[in-house]
């Protein structure tokens, strides 16, 4: 099976029967090629035919991302551009090398011949042909070049214009199908200058699992990749964005914006921005927000194509590779669950105890480290005085708590009073779990990271929850008002320092099922991994 494929494709209409198939021969990239029967004319195009051609043969691309988001989930699709928008190209020019050219129907091999030596510009000194049609009846080979090109049931938009300088913003987390739509219909639609507003992360705290969104700077490397992929002959200025008008606010070259039906509305405060600064009113191209077309995997998805559904399926995914840890025995394996305070760390935990791992509580060993007669004890004591001190002299948490989460310098001072000792019954709890037969450990420790702990854990499984959603739990369940809640959060690393840490990320903020089923995907997952590491 090749890795990159290129589907040149003379009729959409067939795409629906042969997906099922490039499913067999492709695994990562497909560039789709459309191919409706190129004339070979000494003249070049005028701009009403280039206006003709794109407005008649554009409907397909949102049709070939529909039907191939629908059956190869796993294969960035990618549909070339720039020979919809100029017939005349001969020549294609991806930046990933072509291993496989399948072919919807049957060419003379001459034709193929000459398509791979003179029109497929990166392709691999192996590359291969695969054709997933058949001649019909009568006719011993048909000439995929010539036949004519018709998409059943999609008209053209019949207000088609094109623009020198088109202007489009979002997010683009992990680029999916409803982005390469509204990408595609501006490179379609832009003649000379693409200019991409990307959203910094200083933005997207309101957005869901937030955390999980890529860098701002990564995301503007993946936009440059795709977008000079589907047409290289346009320039492009891909630019973060720190407030919704970005450079729409100030350039006066921009002629349309493209916006999607959910962000119509800020398509319409960019034009009365540029009013109210004297500037030309932008057109405005509204891309329609594509359905879902494959089942949700969970009740709490949205029916639609987005990033959060993305982000909400990496939950409970392996998302890098663990470190080596040379120093660290290979058994028991150590998995560091971590997270803020009300997170769900417990029960997570408890989720991991049974199906099969041996979990150990540091919060709860921490308490036998506070108790009267314990090393720790005196030196608490001393410190921060016996008011700290219930009836019967021992430590009383609570008080303890009042002080050390409001002031930074003592609970560093408690934390390095408690940690060294906490450790070493840590580890002697692990090593008492792994005799005991437990080959998986799970170290549930909130101080996971701070106390640098995590060089003693083969990776660390993450969960988080929206802040104020924390707060929420911790007022309920610790009865404590709303500034001493977001006290103790705002001690603990936030939820991006922990995504940044983390191996896997879970998050109780949904129902106890939807938690259960990501812990589940993530055992699977370390069962595979082990079982793979045990053969190196």
């Amino acid at each position: 099976m090749a890795r990159i494929g290129l589907l040149v494709l003379t009729k959409p209409t067939k795409l629906e029967r042969i997906l099922p198939a490039i499913n067999q021969h492709v695994n990562s990239t497909l560039y789709v090629q459309l191919y409706p029967g190129r004339r070979r004319l000494q003249s070049l195009p005028s701009s009403s035919e280039t206006v003709l051609n794109v407005q008649h043969h554009g409907p397909a691309v949102i049709s070939i991302y529909s039907q191939a988001t629908a059956v190869c989930h796993n294969l960035d699709v990618r549909v070339l551009l720039a020979g919809i928008k100029d017939p005349f190209i001969s020549t294609i020019q991806t930046r990933k090398q072509i291993e496989v050219v399948i072919f919807d129907c049957l060419f003379h091999k001459d034709e193929v011949d000459n398509f791979l030596k003179s029109c497929l510009l990166n392709a691999t000194q192996t590359c291969h042909v695969v054709t997933l049609n058949h001649p019909p009846h009568g006719n011993n080979v048909v000439s995929g070049m010539a036949e004519s090109f018709s998409i059943d049931g999609i008209l053209p938009n019949k207000e088609f214009k094109m623009y020198e300088n088109v202007v489009v913003g979002g997010t683009f987390d992990r680029l999916h199908t409803g982005h390469k739509i509204l990408l595609s219909e501006a490179v379609l639609r832009c003649t000379r200058k693409l200019t991409v507003g990307v959203t910094d992360t200083s933005m997207l705290k309101y957005k869901l699992l937030w955390e999980l969104i890529e860098p701002c700077s990564d995301r503007m490397c993946l936009l440059e990749d795709f977008l000079q992929d589907i047409d290289p002959g346009l320039q492009y200025d891909i630019v973060p964005i720190y407030d919704p008008l970005g450079p729409t606010r100030e350039d006066p070259n921009f002629q349309m914006i493209v916006v999607s039906t959910e962000t119509y509305k800020g398509g319409l405060k960019v034009n009365e921005c540029r009013c109210q600064n004297n500037l030309p009113i932008l057109d405005i191209h509204t891309v329609d927000i594509l359905e879902a077309v494959s089942e949700r995997t969970c009740d709490e998805e949205e029916d639609k194509i987005s990033s959060s559904n993305n982000r909400m399926r990496l939950l409970g995914t392996r998302l890098r590779v663990p470190e080596a840890r040379p120093l660290l025995s290979r058994k028991p394996y150590v998995i560091g669950l971590t997270g803020n305070i009300a997170s769900g760390k417990s029960s997570v935990g408890e989720h991991l105890r049974n199906l099969g791992a041996g979990l150990l509580n540091c919060d709860i060993l921490a308490h036998g480290v506070y108790t009267k007669g314990q090393t720790c004890y005196e030196s608490i004591v001393q410190h921060f005085g016996k008011e700290i001190l219930d009836d019967d002299e021992e430590i009383n948490r609570k008080a303890l708590g009042a002080i050390v989460f409001k002031n930074k310098e003592q609970l560093d001072k408690l934390n390095g009073l408690v940690w060294p000792v906490l450790l070493d019954r840590v580890k002697g709890q692990i090593k008492a779990l792994f005799e005991a037969g437990h080959q998986i450990v799970v170290m549930e420790a909130a101080v996971l990271l701070q106390a640098g702990w995590d060089k003693h854990v083969h990776e660390i499984w993450a969960c988080i929850i929206p802040p104020e959603e924390a707060v929420k739990r911790l007022q309920e369940r610790n009865n404590l008002t709303e500034s001493d809640a977001r006290a103790r959060i705002a001690a603990l690393p936030s939820n991006t320092e922990l995504v940044a840490k983390a191996h896997v990320v879970v998050s109780t903020y949904w129902s106890a099922t939807y938690t259960q089923k990501q812990v589940a995907k993530a055992w699977k997952a370390l069962q595979l991994y082990l079982t793979d590491n045990a053969k190196l």
